[in-house]
């Protein structure tokens, strides 16, 4: 009897132990299995939604080859691997605790963070898809701080895409989870009682210290010296290819700490600052201070008209097609400078640009920056003592892109936007269109004590162009822009004509400018200098008659304009604190204009231009390839002028 409860005792014991180590093996191999899991479901996702990029961005792909695309999933593998470092360090962490403690709390925890990890992944990749249909670049901190005001966010995006970001999001999210919470989460196990801790824990242990190696070596992208970076995924010369290959949310991330951080140190250490610094002034020496007078009067009153997102080649007298035809018949009439550029991509960057002639960088607006925006110095500030009234005038919210802050800070007097019109006038999504707003300038410039320097920034050739009317099929691409511009166009007409019957007329400039350019149906790269050019026009009774119907055919930038009109204005000492403009009536002045997308930059010349995409050693464009030492002269004064911009905007 004895002996046969010894064999059932022994047996007993045996199986309790043979089960002991049967569910912890099972347990760790279940946790190792849907780790792995987890990493190639990853994958899975990034692969799934670039795909989704590519398909809603067909029209960029023209010129891009298949092979190139093809070629951006496997240069993207290492930056995604790094990206599922950073996205896998906590659950990994919960899943050493889970396999220690086996509390189902730390599983739901686990899982519940892998969920929200899936929906913030595809609201980056998809905003970014849906971006770069309209910027064509990608989602950064400056287009995140436009949604401090989401309702104009909303307001300026068509409804096509706003439908797209949110089906894509809602639809894919759905889908990731389901598949995660099938396939992929660890469900919650009940192991007997009689595990010891111990064992439990060095288990646990060990995982905890693989998976951390793991997430540790991936995140930095590898044992070299320097962390991976998103130029680590660059490998040829078509941006858009770069671009899809960097991890979005990977990318957005760096962008804000890049972000946060980018007064401590300039990301363009291309030369010794006082190198980039001397290299940068010697574009501004004269051989001699003198400028070609075009005003009959020194004292003229001073209308600026900033044109939202024009581009030249919507103008034909600027070399584009006639699809802003009175624009066209003006600047025959007038002072156009048939190459001009821009300082930047966006409103926030184009209007310091021109009334303080302050330069922009990549990624950077001055007047997002309260504190950098109200030393600059701006026209209207400087005609104040010369008994000039100001005034700014937009039918939208000024809080967009944080202008009201730069008009406030630059002290106009009278300052309008849609909230102080009358509520009768019709609105669109963005505020009241053109036409609407062009007899509302009218009166308010007849209001207007002389003389004075007022400025309308329009609003209709921004998206969601909801302008009133009916849309023609003008163009293949961009047919709602190109119809915006031709819309803006009649809206100026009116004004133009109503104008000429106001007793101040005859004594005032018109300067009309865009504020950036946009893309059109030529169909540029946004790295190439076309892209950018916009139409400036001088025009007003106070131009000499023989400079009116002249073409400036030197290369210009956006800068250059308040710095002109001071110099006409015989205003020294006030023109002396525009350090990034020049007289473009200065036969001395040295032709060439920098300009920046969000993802590079340009220098242009009347001999040629540049343009590279930041992170990228070979240059997107080179119209002097056949002159190297041209070619490295541009890219010298390229990059010394975009390396002193950023420190001065740094330490301001």
């Amino acid at each position: 009897m004895y002996l046969v409860d010894t064999q059932i005792r022994n047996f007993v014991f045996l199986f309790v132990i043979r089960n002991y180590l049967r569910t912890n093996y099972f347990i760790m191999k279940l946790i190792i299995r849907r780790t792995l899991l987890l990493i190639l479901f990853w994958f899975g996702i990034f692969f799934i939604n670039r795909i989704i990029f590519y398909c809603c961005t067909m029209h960029l792909l023209s010129d891009v080859s298949f092979s190139i695309i093809l070629q951006s999933f496997w240069h993207s593998l290492r930056l995604d691997l790094s990206m599922i470092g950073y996205l896998s360090l906590f659950p990994f962490f919960l899943y050493a605790l889970y396999s220690v403690f086996r509390k189902k709390i730390i599983l739901r925890i686990a899982n519940g963070v892998l969920i929200l990890f899936i929906i913030l992944y595809n609201l980056c990749a998809f905003g970014e898809v849906c971006l770069y249909r309209e910027w064509k670049a990608k989602l950064s901190m400056q287009a995140l701080e436009h949604f401090m005001n989401p309702s104009e966010v909303f307001k300026s995006a068509s409804p096509g895409l706003t439908v797209l970001f949110f089906s894509l999001s809602i639809i894919f999210s759905w889908i990731y989870i389901r598949i995660f919470r099938r396939k992929i989460s660890i469900l919650p196990l009940h192991p007997l009682e009689m595990q010891p801790l111990l064992s439990r824990a060095w288990k646990g242990f060990a995982y905890l210290l693989c998976a951390a190696a793991f997430c540790i070596i991936s995140l930095r992208g590898g044992f070299q010296q320097i962390p991976i970076q998103s130029s680590d995924s660059f490998f040829c010369t078509t941006p858009i290819a770069n671009d899809v290959a960097v991890n979005p949310l990977w990318n957005l991330a760096f962008n804000i700490m890049e972000y946060e951080n980018h007064f401590k140190e300039n990301p363009y250490k291309d030369f010794a600052q006082a190198d980039a610094d001397a290299i940068t002034r010697s574009l501004y020496k004269v051989e001699k201070d003198t400028t070609v007078q075009f005003l009959t009067t020194q004292r003229p009153n001073i209308v600026y008209i900033l044109m939202e997102s024009w581009s030249a080649y919507c103008v034909k007298s600027f070399g584009g097609d006639n699809y802003a035809p009175f624009i066209d018949s003006l600047s025959r009439q007038g002072i156009r400078f048939s190459k001009l550029y821009p300082a930047g991509y966006v409103s926030d960057q184009g209007i310091p640009a021109v009334l303080s002639g302050y330069p922009c960088i990549s990624r950077i607006a001055i007047i997002n920056e309260n504190s950098k925006s109200v030393p600059l110095p701006c026209i209207n500030q400087d005609l104040k003592k010369y008994g000039y009234q100001s005034g700014f005038v937009f039918g939208g919210d000024l809080n967009y892109g944080n202008i009201r802050s730069y008009i406030f800070n630059k002290k106009f007097d009278v300052v309008k936007e849609e909230r102080d019109f009358d509520g009768s006038i019709p609105r669109g999504k963005l505020g009241i269109q053109d036409k609407d707003m062009a007899s509302e300038y009218i009166k308010i410039l007849n209001s207007a004590k002389a003389p004075f320097v007022y400025a309308w920034f329009t609003l209709s050739s921004h998206m969601p162009y909801d302008f009133p009317g009916d849309k023609k099929t003008l163009v293949k691409t961009e047919n709602d822009y190109v119809n915006s511009i031709t819309y803006s166009d009649a809206a100026l007409r009116q004004f133009f004509n109503e104008a000429k019957k106001q007793a101040w007329y005859k004594n005032t400039l018109f300067v009309v400018v865009a504020d950036h350019s946009h893309a059109s149906h030529k169909e540029f790269s946004v790295y190439d200098a076309e892209y950018h050019r916009i139409p400036l026009l001088f025009y007003g009774d106070v131009i000499s008659p023989e400079f009116k119907g002249k073409v400036v055919e030197n290369v210009y930038s956006q800068l250059d304009i308040t710095y002109t009109l001071l110099k006409q204005m015989k205003l020294e000492e006030e023109s002396k604190q525009y350090v990034w403009s020049k007289d473009m009536f200065n036969p001395y002045s040295k032709p060439f204009a920098f300009y920046c997308s969000f993802s590079g930059s340009g220098f242009i010349t009347d001999k040629g231009f540049v343009g590279y995409q930041h992170g990228l050693k070979d240059l997107v464009f080179n119209t002097v390839k056949d002159n190297p030492a041209l070619t490295d002269s541009l890219v010298r004064f390229g990059k010394a002028f975009q390396q002193s911009v950023y420190e001065d905007y740094r330490l301001k």
